[in-house]
């Protein structure tokens, strides 16, 4: 399989050779694949050529949205450059003049930016070297795109990470209360505790102390382990143990079963909260049935992608936020409205001028006095 790659600088000239050059190499090579670089002509012509020449496909790349990536070299100011010697302004215009000249625009960024680090003239000197940029037409297609700055290990430049798509945020979950709560006495005295605490400025309002209340649960939570699964595993590990003995310890055996069966009730309780699923009967483990509800809601419930105004598909939380804003954005915008002055016309005013200058007045001889 052979390709050759060639930029023709455009197609069917009259006082070219390019043609003839395609025929030469289409007889003399005959490449699998042609891949032609700045053809200057519409999709027809190029389907021509394709049939020309005898290929089966043509495929063709819009040149309009674009983004550049990689090691230019290069920096944009001298607040891009950390040790050694400054650069004078001049020296920046070349390149801040191509990015302008194609419309350029820096994606926004996480990590450290200054990519490559060594040592010259005995000094460390940092830069801003490996960057990513896109146009206009770029952004309004994919509007989350960013870059992330990776460790710099085995090489002196980072690796540069861009992603199409607005970077998934750490999920931040709700407080709920869990019903398990009820269970256990230490919860009974850290919420009292909590609610009866009061502020240097006086006694707290119902709002603050609900709040306090859910930090403290939160922090106990994380404290116990709180996950009935493990729990039952490890005490069906025990109960196993003990009843493996020669001679097992009978109070130990009543003591883990016990417990088992409170863990068994502790499942039962949090997947009957989190499924919503009210009208079962109370006793019957249903945890499989409890748990698959839980997966069908959160199916039912999960948008996971939408088409934002391109037309394009958005996958990733920040992109689908993005696409929902603009959406309600243009939908409440109102592009011819109306004034308002006759809706405000038959309101009687409640305020005459006699009050007017009664108020200002007033205010006139407050501000004196508080002067004097």
């Amino acid at each position: 399989m052979s390709i050759v790659s060639w930029n023709c600088q455009g197609l069917g000239r009259p006082q070219g050779l390019t043609i003839q050059r395609f025929r030469e190499m289409r007889q003399n090579l005959f490449p699998e694949i042609l891949f032609l670089m700045e053809t200057k002509n519409v999709w027809n012509v190029l389907v021509d050529l394709q049939v020309w020449l005898g290929y089966d496909n043509v495929f063709t790349v819009d040149p309009e949205p674009w983004c550049i990536i990689g090691d230019f070299n290069e920096i944009l100011n001298n607040r891009e450059k950390t040790g050694g010697p400054k650069r004078g302004d001049a020296s920046f215009k070349p390149f801040s003049a191509m990015l302008q000249t194609c419309g350029m625009d820096e994606f926004s960024s996480k990590g450290d930016r200054f990519t490559w680090g060594g040592w010259r003239w005995k000094k460390w000197i940092q830069c801003c070297l490996d960057i990513s940029f896109g146009n206009e037409a770029w952004l309004s297609l994919f509007p989350g795109s960013n870059q992330t700055f990776l460790e710099k290990r085995g090489s002196d430049h980072r690796p540069v990470l861009l992603r199409f798509y607005a970077s998934k945020e750490p999920f931040k979950g709700q407080f709920r209360f869990d019903k398990r709560f009820l269970r256990q006495p230490e919860v009974l005295k850290e919420i009292e505790k909590a609610w009866g605490g009061r502020n240097k400025c006086g006694p707290d309002k119902v709002g603050i102390k609900i709040r306090r209340c859910r930090d403290v649960l939160s922090r106990w939570k994380r404290k116990k382990n709180f996950n009935a699964k493990d729990k039952i595993t490890l005490l069906q590990q025990r109960l196993k143990w003990f009843q493996s003995r020669d001679f097992p310890c009978r109070f130990m055996i009543d003591m883990i079963r016990k417990e088992l069966l409170h863990a068994y009730k502790e499942e039962d309780s949090f997947w009957k909260q989190k499924s919503r699923d009210k009208w079962l009967v109370f006793g019957d483990r249903s945890s499989k049935f409890f748990h698959g509800s839980v997966k069908s809601n959160r199916s039912r419930n999960h948008i996971s992608k939408l088409k934002d105004k391109n037309n394009q598909d958005q996958f990733s939380d920040g992109a689908k936020a993005e696409v929902v804003v603009d959406y309600f954005t243009d939908l409440f915008k109102s592009s011819n409205p109306r004034p308002y002055d006759p809706a405000f016309e038959s309101f009687l005013p409640k305020v005459t001028a006699v009050m007017n200058r009664q108020s200002s007045l007033i205010m006139g001889i407050v501000l004196l006095e508080q002067m004097v």
